[in-house]
């Protein structure tokens, strides 16, 4: 599979979903009395919608400003009718089972009002509401004497009239609001009468008695819950439990009915580990994660579902929306479901816990395969059509950009030098032409060096010949602190005209139609060799340390503090830059860990790990960000490496982990270093290749003056164990698993600066670990627990510490050419017009002074 991402993608955007249990919808007259807060928080003061994502996603589906207020502006323009439809077109619901007993507020549709917005509705017997209306309807006839035969007689005719219905899918007990989950499984007929014949002596003293026929006697219930079990099992139908605590009282019911197949509705929440417990240890018993989305936090939705996949068997778990009333409700509900499935079953790749195949299956069961068995709807599932998948991972995120006002769209490349450019397009050219057709872009542009746009010789371009710039949809993101752009990242594609060799030989593969210096095509590939070859993942996480200058004409720092001090946002500008940092970061997807100070006019943004092509464009935009944001402020943002002489340098430290895809943690062999066999000959790699890879990590002239002895940078080649004085750290923390508690490791990178390209740096450090591995090199030295700096050279040569890391850039340009393994791994284009375009800027700076070659420096980074 090429791109197994964007096949899990498109599979979880485009499948259809079974909404296993929901409510209905509101006549058109009932919808204009009934708040639209409602649907979204069970808290009287309705108060949650206006602070959560749900608002900025209604925001975006209606073409209005974020607040509750503006939409209901803008709702209150449309029919009733239109926004059910519009609502129901994006979800991709394809049956809807509704709960037609959530009748407080009045005026339903009733259930086959809704086919139409949806191809198939099956309605969900609420017991306890046929009890009710049995009773009432008994209660107030001519009927001179009401007893326990009459009641019972009558509510098993009506129970079985469901069962047998083609219209039925489920019966679905509210026990748990009454008179909670404690079910004596062998009710007592005669205790039931008396409790009966108590009820309706209360029931006739009422004045008004309609309405008042509501069961909350637990004998009553008890009663009415285990004849209604029984003829679901006679004609083998579903019954939804509503529920709460539950291990303790639900095993009785479960072990006395093993041929009834039990729902617990909305994963049980906050008891989903139960619930997942029931599920995996007895075959009749299966849980729905309906009101799960949209009530709980994102996070809180993800946590849900990691807790059932973690033993809760995938084809017992069912999807639904709870939604109700308002048809925002099933379309936030339908929409963060799949968001939800999708990030969790992604994680569960890169932790090595499923395959790429194993995750598609399992989206499939949950969001639609497992209902369609157990309520034996016989469905064929209606794939959303292809244009529909596309809106769904880029071409819908234009039409809702262009309603939150977007104007423009960037179109972004990251080139050789490091240097981030864009070509601006208005949104509608980019919509109608830009998608599909690309943007010509000279071949050149991919080759400048830092100091100017001037194209060096012999780096295998020159000024004839174009590109395409390919965008890649699902990078397309809204620019907070510049609300009317948007910006996307690309591919670089082949545009290829007579004089080129390969022309009318391209096959339309995605090899042929690659240009050979696309950075991002550079990365991709060697991921996904990687897996392919080897069975492993990488997740990349990346620190950020940059400073805030007054002044770059003579480098002039915000501030004159130290590390993680409080005084440093003290200064309330310090305070609201950093601020508006990390929200414009956190609003365009990218979670912040932890920020604080670094030091002289130095702050360090930390943000979460994710797969390497992602992080790689992550890495751009936060960038951007912080140049942007910075600007905005009136001050200059820079990741050069020593914008201070006498300082500690700026650097971009890169943490990496890798999981083996078939194992669900890693297997140790009692090494004393605690890492598998695989972990390492992957340092052995790193530290094999570690000069050629510091052509790309430590790219410029006055990268060097940062590798100072004593600066947390590493200068002696070598490995260590949470020693922040060596280029390569092994970080551990400790984890349980399937088999137990181990520790979890991940590397991390010292010697990288904030010059460097992240997807030229990337695929070197993971093409140096995975030849290690495809080697079978082994580590020749222990981890050095000492300062190297700080031993002799005869205890360094002890401890196999016996070279230094690379003085200069044209050391390590040297090594890169000699490389021949990371040279085939990146392809011999990328290293030849990279190692060009830096012997280039070298020459043009030999002759300038430190402060001259900063500059410049400072100019562009």
């Amino acid at each position: 599979m090429a791109n197994n991402r964007e096949a899990l993608l498109k599979m979880v955007s485009t499948f259809p979903l079974i909404d296993n249990h929901c409510h209905n919808l509101l006549t058109s007259d009932a919808s204009l009395t009934c708040p639209l807060e409602i649907c979204f928080s069970k808290a009287p003061q309705n108060s949650a919608l206006k602070r959560c994502v749900r608002v900025r996603q209604l925001a975006e589906f209606y073409n209005c400003p974020p607040t509750l207020d503006n939409i209901k502006q803008v709702r209150d323009l449309m029919s009733y009718i239109d926004i059910c439809k519009t609502c129901f077109k994006y979800t991709g619901i394809q049956s809807l089972l509704l709960d037609d007993g959530l009748d407080a507020l009045g005026g339903l549709m009733d259930v086959q009002s809704h086919v139409g917005l949806i191809d198939v509705v099956r309605r969900i017997v609420r017991i306890e509401s046929i009890a009710e209306k049995i009773l009432y309807d008994l209660a107030t006839s001519n009927q001179k004497v009401l007893n326990f035969s009459a009641f019972e007689e009558s509510l098993k005719k009506q129970f079985e009239i469901y069962a047998k219905s083609e219209s039925v899918a489920a019966f679905k007990s509210i026990a748990a609001y009454r008179s909670g989950l404690n079910i004596n499984c062998v009710p007592n007929p005669e205790a039931t009468a008396v409790a009966l014949g108590n009820f309706i002596s209360d029931f006739e003293s009422l004045p008004d008695k309609k309405g008042s026929a509501k069961f909350i006697n637990k004998v009553l219930i008890d009663h009415i819950l285990n004849l209604a079990i029984d003829i679901a099992v006679q004609h083998d139908i579903p019954i939804q439990f509503h529920t709460g605590t539950l291990q303790k009282y639900c095993i009785p019911l479960i072990e006395k009915y093993p041929n009834a197949k039990f729902v617990l509705l909305h994963a049980a929440y906050p008891y989903t580990r139960q619930a997942g417990y029931l599920a995996s240890i007895y075959s009749n018993v299966y849980v729905d994660i309906g009101l799960v989305f949209p009530l709980i936090s994102t996070s809180g939705q993800q946590a849900i579902l990691r807790e059932l996949l973690e033993i809760c068997p995938s084809n017992k778990i069912l999807f639904s929306t709870d939604g109700r009333y308002h048809p925002e409700s099933f379309y936030v509900a339908a929409i963060q479901g799949r968001e939800a499935l999708n990030k969790v079953l992604l994680e569960s790749v890169e932790n090595g816990e499923f395959s790429y195949e194993e995750t598609i299956k399992v989206a499939k069961q949950i969001m639609f395969e497992n209902s369609n068995i157990l309520y034996k709807l016989k469905l064929t599932p209606k794939q959303i059509d292809s244009e529909e998948y596309k809106d769904l991972s880029g071409k819908r995120r234009i039409v809702k950009l262009k309603k939150m006002g977007v104007k423009f769209v960037r179109i972004g490349f990251m080139e050789c030098s490091n240097q981030y450019r864009f070509h601006i397009v208005p949104i509608d050219r980019f919509q109608n032409y830009i998608i599909n057709s690309g943007l010509t872009n000279m071949r050149a542009n991919t080759a400048f060096p830092y100091y100017g746009d001037v194209l060096p010789e012999n780096i295998g371009v020159n000024e004839v010949g174009e590109l395409l710039l390919k965008p890649d949809l699902s990078t397309l993101i809204h620019l907070p602190y510049n609300p009317k752009h948007a910006n996307v990242q690309v591919f670089f594609e082949n545009k290829l005209t007579p004089a080129d060799p390969q022309f009318g030989k391209i096959d339309n593969s995605p090899n042929s139609l690659a240009f050979p210096l696309c950075p991002r095509t550079c990365l991709k590939n060697i991921i996904e060799t990687a897996r392919k070859d080897l069975g492993i993942t990488f997740l990349i996480g990346t620190e950020f340390e940059f400073v805030l200058l007054k002044d770059t004409i003579l480098p002039m720092p915000i501030d004159d503090t130290v590390y993680a001090a409080a005084s440093s946002f003290h200064i309330s500008n310090s305070s609201e830059i950093l601020d508006r940092m990390v929200e414009s970061l956190q609003k365009q997807g990218i979670e912040v860990e932890q920020f604080h100070s670094d030091g002289l006019g130095k702050f360090e943004i930390v943000t979460t790990p994710e797969s390497p092509l992602i992080a790689a464009d992550k890495v751009v935009v936060t960038r951007q960000t912080i140049y942007d944001v910075a600007a905005q402020a009136g001050v200059k943002a820079t990741f050069v490496p020593k914008p201070f002489k006498e300082q500690v340098g700026t650097s971009a430290h890169v943490h990496l982990s890798f999981k083996e895809i078939e194992k669900s943690q890693k297997i140790a062999d009692d090494h004393p270093s605690g890492l598998s066999p695989y972990e390492r000959s992957f340092i052995a790699g790193m530290l094999h290749h570690i000069k050629a890879i510091c052509a790309f990590a430590l790219p410029t002239d006055l990268s060097y003056t940062r590798i100072v002895d004593n600066c947390c940078a590493g200068t002696w080649i070598c490995w260590s164990i949470e020693n922040r004085e060596t280029p390569i750290r092994v970080c551990y923390r400790p984890k349980t698993g399937p088999n137990g508690k181990y520790l979890d490791v991940h590397f991390e990178y010292k010697f990288v600066d904030g010059t460097s390209n992240p997807y030229l740096v990337f695929s070197a450090l993971i093409a140096s670990g995975v030849d290690g591995i495809n080697k079978g090199m082994q580590l020749t030295t222990n981890p050095i627990f000492d300062n190297p700096a700080s031993l002799s050279n005869e205890e360094r040569i002890e401890k196999g510490v016996t070279e230094r890391m690379p003085a200069s850039l044209m050391d390590t340009l040297k090594a890169l050419k000699e490389d021949n393994t990371l040279t085939d791994a990146l392809g011999e284009p990328i290293v030849r017009c990279y190692t060009g375009v830096k012997e280039d800027e070298h020459k043009y700076c030999k002759s300038l002074s430190y402060e001259e070659q900063l500059r410049i420096l400072l100019k562009r980074f």
